[in-house]
């Protein structure tokens, strides 16, 4: 150890340490389809290796989803100049790199408060703004989405900027292709979406030093300020440490709640929807003309394995809500543990008790979403101002 450092506390890094499942952890059951779709080159960017740490990162962020990646990203916008991210398996191999890639601040605003909206709407903004500048390398796409019902639902009944109640006749007349028996449905506009793996790919390309195959171990601190972070490939002593690991550290005081769920695609329909559909699943046309259904809530489900018996209830229910994806085979059906907190919001806060550490977890099924502006709240924090509007996600919540 060098002369001067005299550690006072060491905390594990291992967010499982209860042997539980890890929302962090590497992708279960089959592979998702997004991975058919990359080149060998794209490969190669989730994956570079763990090369030579940077001893001294202004920032290392812990973490290579994309919460961590978008962190690494707006640490660099911001005037970092050294940027490292580490991440114990490849880039994106935890639950963000297996979403379903929607960007839907309007679907989220029928159920979670006023902070998340106005962070989920920035953050929506700033994928927009980051795709014009970066010459459409997250390639995002405008989704239209209905949410159906079987029962008509009061007009009154939604009070959402942007988000209006239509009658089965209305629906129909915006989605032929809709169930007979359809009451109403929720009309959501203009939202977007991105390939998970590839959005992966664009940060990680703009995220400094990227490193995979490597496992923080533990964090040294003296005098409430991390100065080493010990890690499989060498120790590192960063001026300031983010936390983007799916959960907690075992030792941090936040609740976990991880839930698992399962996604499929179907062969390509010859003539697919033109809208996002939800009712208990998702179901939503992707390029090429093949359908991604799912997004189950598999409540006590720890097992790593894609059931069978999911997978018909998918496509059950895809079949109830759009007849015509009866007869499509299954290609690919997948599952991953979703990290999340018992109120679902994330945890955007510092580390308890140090000063130079933060963390952005607990992001459920919202990573995707959230993260730009989750990433810009943390590098301005770390810069030397708070940020306003994170206070909803503060871990005092718990207290």
């Amino acid at each position: 150890m060098p002369a001067g450092l005299k550690p006072t506390s060491r905390r594990s890094a291992d967010p499982g340490a209860d042997g539980g499942p890890r929302g962090g952890d590497t992708l279960i059951g089959n592979p998702p389809w997004w991975e058919e779709e990359l080149t060998a080159d794209e490969r190669r960017v989730l994956d570079p290796g763990p090369g030579e740490l940077d001893p001294r990162p202004d920032v290392l962020v812990v973490g290579g989803g994309a919460v961590g990646l978008a962190a690494a990203v707006m640490c660099r916008r911001v005037g970092f100049g050294r940027v490292q991210v580490i991440e114990r398996d490849r880039l994106a191999s935890g639950p963000s790199g297996s979403a379903a890639g929607g960007l839907s601040p309007g679907i989220n605003a029928l159920a979670r408060p006023a902070p998340f909206i106005a962070l989920a709407n920035e953050s929506l903004t700033l994928f927009h703004e980051l795709d014009a500048e970066w010459g459409g390398a997250l390639s995002l796409r405008t989704i239209d989405w209905l949410i159906v019902s079987p029962d008509r639902i009061a007009p009154d009944s939604i009070d959402v900027p942007g988000v209006s109640v239509v009658d089965a006749q209305a629906a129909r007349s915006v989605e032929p292709k809709l169930l007979p028996e359809l009451g109403g449905a929720i009309s959501v506009p203009a939202q977007s979406w991105v390939q998970p793996q590839r959005l992966a790919i664009a940060l990680a390309r703009r995220a400094g030093s990227v490193a995979t195959g490597v496992t923080m171990t533990a964090m040294e601190s003296t005098g409430g300020r991390v100065v080493r972070v010990s890690t499989s490939a060498g120790d590192v002593s960063p001026g300031a440490v983010v936390l983007a690991t799916g959960n907690a550290p075992a030792d941090t005081p936040v609740p976990t709640v991880v839930m698992k769920g399962h996604l499929l695609v179907t062969e390509p329909s010859p003539d697919p929807p033109r809208n996002g559909i939800a009712s208990s699943i998702i179901a939503l046309p992707l390029p090429g003309g093949r359908l991604l259904a799912g997004g189950t809530f598999d409540l006590g489900d720890e097992e790593p394995v894609v059931r069978d018996d999911v997978v018909r209830g998918i496509r059950a229910e895809l079949s109830r809500i759009l007849p015509a994806t009866a007869g499509l085979a299954t290609e690919r059906a997948w599952c991953c543990f979703r990290p999340g907190t018992p109120d679902e919001l994330p945890v955007i806060d510092r580390v308890p008790g140090l000063e130079n550490a933060w963390m952005s977890v607990g992001h459920f099924r919202t990573g995707l979403l959230m993260a730009p502006a989750a990433g810009r709240a943390v590098a301005s924090w770390i810069g030397g101002e708070r940020p306003g509007g994170v206070e909803a996600f503060a871990l005092s919540r718990f207290s």
